[in-house]
């Protein structure tokens, strides 16, 4: 019933889709224009490109033109002896660059943005010398495709330089003799069909991804040479596969966001960083290539901003700098939320969404106006630099007459239900406290092993998502555990480690000799609790029983209250298969933590955080962590990269909090105050206990006084009082 309540708010709010089908791709066929170009400009945009890039586009232009001036005028393929060297001309890395290999890495250019640029400059300013270095440059990318081929091993991790070829391909077209366009769109399309299934590692790509591997790549080369009379059969065959792959990737999209904004995963180095670019690059080329408006049946990039509005955290330290929460596949050495391609996916939602969305767009604006200025320069010029000469129906210079701090509404929380996301803030400043929990995700896009799992942040991060991604046993045996996220663990000796991606050049383990620390070993099997919020507090939860091993769990439910504006209260109902199967409550901090009556403090950066522990009576508490000791799982420290050294938020201690007594039954019950570095203290808190229910009472710091009690056993639930000066604020039921 919550659910459909949202949804129904959405749809009153404009925030949804009139359910617009894609057309059939025998339709796309039938409408693919005759002449060139098709990508992202059509014959009469190109007719006025110089006006835009000689005018509004001028500082991109100069950018462009600045550029070509480094670029060598004979451009060959070199191989870039630091990491490869050619063998029976064949590519042999001798030295790991990144995660895995690719072919990219171990040259110096693969040529595509080059030409991209030249391309730019010769229809900006009529100067032949730059159509002919870029189809230099265009050669030199399909001697780089054919070398990836021979060799056998990926060419890029990324499109962007083969799009960035195929669309100089597209746009010059007209200028090229037939050998020189034969000798260019062949041997790309028999290169991007190799890839369909090429039997070694690529980055295929799937709906669920970011969409920047091979399968778009299908689309674009079969709209490139579709009809021309070079290859018809393998580019037809290959547009026929690529739209499919496309259209899936984008409905995926819609569902997931269903008005939200939320793209593909909630680990933000992906959403606000390569994510965006598919939805816009096939949007542009439907409707050019097609005179298919997919934007009218595609939302998702509309309503983009309002993510972006509740990921980012504005960085106390650093005024116009935001920080992420960490969630998934994050670095976690700076948790710095990257806004570098902001600009462009921002600009480019006005411009395609604009006119029929205005607040949406206002919202986009007020973005931008946040951003640092130094993400506004040239951004993302250096992957795709066409789009700020395509995307004309965004005028950088439109000034925003809804000031930032009104764009978004003042809800203290959202829900972003196909993670089972729950954002909670005080407000939306530096000084206020911003929280997020992940209760019942059905989506797993570079996702850890985390349902149920929070992180609290006051002027820095006082509640943390631990460890690191690199090349070390680290990634895998700690970092993408429950036991480097606040959760809760539920031990048993020999548990199998649960399942995560480990990097292809990483050091080799024989993972059957390292076990799970009580953590959960399933994804996607968390039933959210729902979501409600006033504007007082919110709350959600989830059940998380079915992501642990059925030999050691047979409940793992997590209630999750916030009263505004920094206390938390956390009840967990906790039940193992054995009595001796230990239960523990995990808070991970920063700084060594230290107790006084019952009361842990942390602190970090400007910060603090309080807990006390209420249930299970008599408590143990112990903290892990120091040097040496910052990533113990089952007794065996598995060290981050050692350059990874603070500060940083990848975590140095942890509190673990257990029962006493061995039981199968355990509810704790915790209470965590956000607070300002120099509080003096906790608020005090008051067990309350009926023959039922388990809760607590206090009075915040604002002389509210706040009442929360939950369902010991049977149904999940509860109610939740706020009072202040006699007068009732919130009186409900807490998550039916």
């Amino acid at each position: 019933m919550k659910r459909l309540m949202l949804v129904l708010a959405a749809c009153a709010a404009g925030t949804l889709l009139t359910g617009a089908k894609a057309p059939s791709v025998e339709e796309v066929k039938a409408r693919i224009h005759k002449e060139h170009p098709r990508l992202f400009l059509t014959p009469e945009t190109l007719k006025t490109f110089a006006d835009r890039a000689n005018g509004p586009g001028k500082a991109e232009l100069d950018y462009v033109l600045a550029r070509i001036e480094s670029y060598p005028k004979d451009p060959k393929l070199e191989v870039n002896p630091q990491y490869a060297s050619l063998k029976d001309g064949k590519l042999v890395f001798h030295t790991h660059r990144g995660n895995q290999d690719n072919t990219g890495y171990g040259i110096k250019s693969t040529g595509g943005v080059e030409a991209m640029n030249c391309t730019i400059a010769y229809f900006a300013t009529g100067k032949e010398a730059y159509r002919e270095l870029a189809l230099k440059f265009m050669k030199l990318n399909v001697e780089f495709v054919e070398l990836a081929d021979r060799s056998r091993i990926m060419p890029e991790w990324y499109h962007n330089t083969r799009l960035c070829a195929l669309t100089s391909y597209d746009w010059l077209y007209n200028t090229m003799s037939d050998q020189e366009r034969k000798a260019f769109i062949v041997p790309c399309l028999k290169h991007v069909k190799r890839l369909v299934a090429p039997g070694y590692q690529i980055n295929g790509g799937s709906p669920s991804t970011g969409a920047y591997g091979e399968a778009p790549l299908r689309w674009y080369v079969g709209l490139a040479g579709y009809g021309d009379g070079y290859d018809d059969a393998l580019a037809d065959e290959l547009l026929t596969m690529g739209y499919k792959s496309c259209v899936a990737t984008m409905d995926h999209r819609e569902r997931l966001s269903a008005g939200s904004g939320l793209l593909t995963s909630i680990c933000a180095g992906y959403s606000f960083g390569f994510y965006p670019w598919f939805s816009f690059n096939f949007l542009y080329t439907l409707n050019t290539g097609c005179g298919i408006d997919g934007a009218h049946i595609w939302g998702q990039m509309r309503d983009y901003p309002n993510y972006f509005n509740w990921m980012a955290i504005p960085n106390y330290q650093s005024p116009g700098q935001f920080c992420e929460f960490g969630w998934g596949d994050s670095y976690h050495a700076s948790n710095t939320l990257r806004a570098g391609m902001m600009y462009a996916h921002l600009a480019q939602a006005i411009h395609f969404y604009g006119k029929e969305a205005p607040a949406r767009a206002k919202q986009a604006r007020a973005v931008i106006e946040i951003l640092p200025e130094q993400a506004k320069e040239h951004c993302g010029m250096t992957v795709f630099p066409y789009w700020p000469f395509v995307a004309v129906h965004f005028d950088p210079k439109e000034s925003n007459d809804l000031p930032p701090e009104q764009a978004f509404g003042h809800d203290c929380a959202t829900n972003f239900p196909s993670f089972g996301l729950t954002v909670m803030r005080s407000g939306s400043g530096p000084n206020d406290t911003y929280a997020s929990i992940k209760a019942g995700a059905s989506q797993d896009a570079h996702q850890h092993l985390d349902e149920n799992t929070f992180i609290i942040y006051k002027k820095g991060f006082q509640a943390l998502d631990t460890g690191t991604r690199d090349k070390l046993p680290h990634h895998k045996a700690y970092y993408a555990q429950t036991i480097a996220h606040n959760g809760i663990l539920i031990r048993t000796p020999n548990d199998p480690l649960g399942p995560h991606w480990y990097p292809a050049n990483a050091v080799k383990v024989d993972w059957k000799k390292i076990f799970n620390d009580g953590g959960q070993n399933q994804r996607l099997r968390c039933r959210s609790l729902g979501f409600e919020q006033s504007p007082y507090h919110a709350a959600t939860g989830g059940d998380a029983t079915a992501c642990y091993s059925a030999d050691k769990c047979k409940e793992a439910v997590r209630q999750f209250v916030f009263i505004k504006p920094d206390y938390f209260v956390v009840y967990d109902r906790v039940t193992s298969v054995k009595p001796d199967q230990q239960k523990v409550f995990l808070l991970h901090t920063q700084n060594e933590p230290t107790e006084a009556h019952g009361i842990w403090r942390g602190s970090a950066g400007e910060g603090a955080i309080f807990m006390r522990t209420l249930l299970p009576a008599g408590a143990k508490s112990e903290v892990v962590g120091g040097d040496g000791k910052e990533f113990v799982a089952n007794g065996i420290n598995y060290p981050a990269d050692p350059s990874e050294k603070p500060p940083t938020w990848i975590g140095r201690y942890r509190i673990e909090v257990s029962p006493t007594e061995a039981a199968a039954k355990t509810r704790f019950l915790t209470v965590l105050q956000a607070a300002l570095k120099d509080t003096p203290g906790m608020v005090a808190t008051h067990l309350v206990q009926t023959k039922s229910q388990d809760g607590v009472e206090f009075i915040a710091s604002d002389g509210k006084t706040c009442r929360v009690m939950f369902n010991r056993d049977d149904l999940t639930g509860g109610s939740i009082e706020i009072t202040r000066d006699g007068k009732t604020l919130v009186r409900q039921q807490l998550l039916l």
